[in-house]
């Protein structure tokens, strides 16, 4: 369905200077909460926008260009701006490319992140079926043979987390979560170095598949927090001895 003449500014309404980008954003982001726009509404043509907002073509384009990051519209070639199916995963889609771990902000990050984890090791404990445990062990199993190799064991480290991710079947929640890991990863690669840090992951991860199988809420819980707080604490140690 095309967004054929949605809203319209007089001469004091019109959008100008300083900020202007942002002020368009938000104008869109409003419509979009409100329900004036949704999810494949076509937006007007560049010529009626730069007419609507009062702006130049770049300044609209780079407002167009941040909603594309936020996974709010997207561009088609030769064919315009639509707004996407505003689901979980797009939306959420930038936190880790606006949000870097930081000495500053590493245990907000690391809060948050635990809150996050806790509640998707919970949703496992209901959610996960047989097949799923299987398929966890599979890849415990996998990490405890290459727990020396430090690349091998990122990639199975990534897909483990997010098949917890897939369990726990909750897609904001996950989008949350895969953010959250996502950040540091410059440590964690440092970090993850170290054979002993790697192989007392694989123990932790053998942990958080025993409470999933034991269907315990509180030993999933425990174990993904032990978890947790070893990789805060070997993050931080290789983001302070980065700094040096």
């Amino acid at each position: 369905m095309e967004f054929a003449e949605p809203f319209s500014f007089d001469a004091d309404q019109k959008i100008r200077k300083e900020g202007a980008a942002e002020k368009v954003v938000h104008r869109i982001l409003d419509l979009v909460k409100s329900g004036n726009l949704k999810a494949g509404d076509k937006l007007p043509a560049e010529r009626k926008m730069i007419e609507i907002f009062g702006l130049s073509r770049p300044t609209l384009r780079e407002a167009l260009r941040s909603l594309s990051i936020l996974g709010v519209i997207e561009m088609r070639h030769g064919g315009g701006a639509f707004v996407t199916d505003l689901d979980a995963r797009s939306l959420l889609g930038p936190l880790d490319f606006f949000v870097s771990l930081s000495a500053e902000n590493a245990q907000e990050v690391f809060a948050c992140r635990r809150i996050v984890e806790v509640e998707v090791a919970k949703l496992c404990v209901e959610k996960a079926t047989e097949a799923n445990i299987e398929e966890l062990d599979a890849m415990v199993a996998a990490q405890e043979k290459i727990a020396s190799d430090p690349i091998a064991f990122r990639i199975l480290d990534l897909e483990f987390h997010e098949k917890l991710f897939e369990i726990a079947g909750n897609s904001v929640m996950e989008r949350l979560a895969l953010g959250f890991y996502n950040m540091g990863l410059e440590a964690r690669r440092a970090a993850t170095a170290k054979p002993s840090v790697t192989k007392r992951s694989v123990k932790e991860h053998q942990a958080i598949v025993a409470g999933i199988r034991a269907r315990s809420t509180e030993e999933t819980s425990r174990a993904i927090g032990a978890h947790l707080d070893h990789i805060e604490a070997t993050t931080l140690d290789a983001m302070t001895k980065a700094q040096k």
